[in-house]
């Protein structure tokens, strides 16, 4: 996935990074009022190893150094039940030795002989309280394990430089450091799961997703009205998709080969608008001045009747198995020289008469006699008749609706035809969801400017 891809999923994946940011934030604030609070007291000592006043520089040095080796021993001290006991005896305290250890931690910063002694607690007053007090048994106990001098006096004395104090402020929860960490987590877990919804997403979306060797030809907007308006070309001539359609009928003039062209339409899967884009595409043709016919080839589930309201009941089929002439059967539809032929009776044997020799002679003399041949097939995946039909015209067409049919539908279907030696010349993008374009707006200025 490149950067671009990235920036496109983080995008359309905006509303999962927002809740998910949203609900980072709602759980901090959860958490940090239901916690209580924890309040962090401290003091410190300073370890001193007694000397002759008369001791040279190398003795001080050697007195500093014992005194930075016993300061570790002193740190273990601190929390060991002989130090703790007493703290407990003398606060009467209802706790152990071991409980009172979790809630003592003690430093000593490099190079320095001062020990920091800092205790937690859920009341600020208990948290100086005992860490005063711990400091003073902690001296008491070095001063009877540790030997004395030849004067008798202690040879480690701890005294005392800060003393412990009462904190205002709890050191957790801390409420604004919370509601950024619940800020950043649910941001960055929501950008994941965008992604992660993506990469799972094989849908297409737009010309940019699809990754195959045939050109995006067509490009027609999602329209909520189109199963009661399908025929937009005709019934809305001005809208954003009737203009869709027209630039469709343009780009595939660019496909043609010699003599008239005979066009299939398919697509991978059912529903992705194929019927609905063969009936536009053959009216803005028609339009044009160009002589279209639409044939129903879609033996199985055919629509193209129903679509541009004709009568069905006799068609393809019975001018394949020779119970009609074509003359029967091709219908006049407008005043553009459009004609259509529907499918007729459906057949128990689809795929026999697409295939047959007198399909072959039906799009010849068609083709004789109108401009462009316009073919609505079956589904590519479904069943072999679009792949017949292709290998018996010069171009084909593959619909593809965006935000439906997943890219290795579209590559199944490319497959398909290739292996009965046809490729599609172009892919005609239905039920694409995206802002109005800048052409779309220039259409627009363009077309107000020359009415007035």
């Amino acid at each position: 996935m490149n950067y671009l891809a990235v920036i496109r999923a983080l995008l359309s994946g905006w509303w999962i990074i927002a809740g998910a940011t949203l609900l980072g934030a709602g759980a901090s604030l959860v958490v940090t009022s239901i916690t209580p609070p924890t309040y962090e007291a401290s003091t410190s000592y300073y370890v001193s190893v007694a000397g002759d006043m008369s001791a040279t520089a190398g003795e001080i040095a050697q007195g500093s150094t014992a005194a930075q080796q016993k300061i570790k021993s002193y740190m273990q001290l601190a929390t060991s039940p002989r130090v703790l006991q007493g703290v407990i005896d003398e606060l009467d305290l209802d706790t152990s030795p071991s409980a009172l250890a979790s809630q003592v931690t003690t430093s000593v910063d490099a190079g320095t002989v001062i020990i920091r002694i800092a205790v937690q607690d859920g009341s600020a007053t208990s948290a100086s309280t005992i860490a005063e007090q711990i400091g003073k048994s902690l001296a008491t106990v070095v001063q009877q394990i540790e030997p004395t001098g030849a004067d008798q006096k202690p040879s480690v004395v701890l005294e005392e430089v800060t003393p412990a104090t009462e904190p205002a402020n709890p050191i957790a929860p801390r409420k604004s450091a919370d509601l950024a960490l619940g800020l950043v987590g649910g941001l960055a877990a929501g950008a994941a799961l965008a992604l992660l919804r993506a990469a799972l997403d094989t849908r297409v979306r737009s010309g940019e997703d699809l990754d195959v060797d045939v050109p995006v030809v067509g490009d027609i907007a999602f329209d909520t009205d189109a199963a009661r308006r399908p025929l937009i070309i005709r019934d809305e001539a001005n809208s954003a998709r009737s203009e869709a359609f027209r630039s469709l009928r343009t780009n595939i003039q660019f496909l043609r080969t010699g003599g008239a062209p005979t066009i299939a339409v398919t697509s991978a899967r059912p529903a992705e608008g194929k019927t609905t884009t063969t009936a536009n595409l053959g009216i803005a043709l028609s339009k044009s001045g160009v002589r279209t016919v639409i044939i129903d080839a879609d033996l199985r589930r055919p629509n193209v009747a129903a679509v541009m309201s004709v009568e069905g009941a006799v068609g393809l089929t019975d001018l394949l198995v020779g119970r009609a002439e074509l003359e029967d059967v091709v219908q006049p539809w407008g005043i553009d020289g459009l004609a259509v032929l529907p499918a007729g009776t459906i057949p128990p044997n689809p795929s026999e008469l697409i295939g047959s020799e007198a399909m072959a002679r039906v799009l010849a003399e068609l083709a004789s006699r109108f401009d462009v041949v316009l073919v609505d097939t079956p589904p590519v995946l479904a069943v072999t008749d679009s792949a017949l039909v292709s290998t018996l015209v010069s171009t084909t067409l593959l619909v593809t609706a965006a935000n439906q049919t997943k890219r290795s539908d579209v590559r199944l279907a490319i497959e398909a035809l290739d292996r009965v030696g046809q490729q599609p010349a172009g892919i005609v993008l239905t039920k694409t969801k995206h802002k109005a374009s800048r052409s779309a707006y220039y259409r627009s200025e363009y077309t107000s400017t020359r009415t007035a």
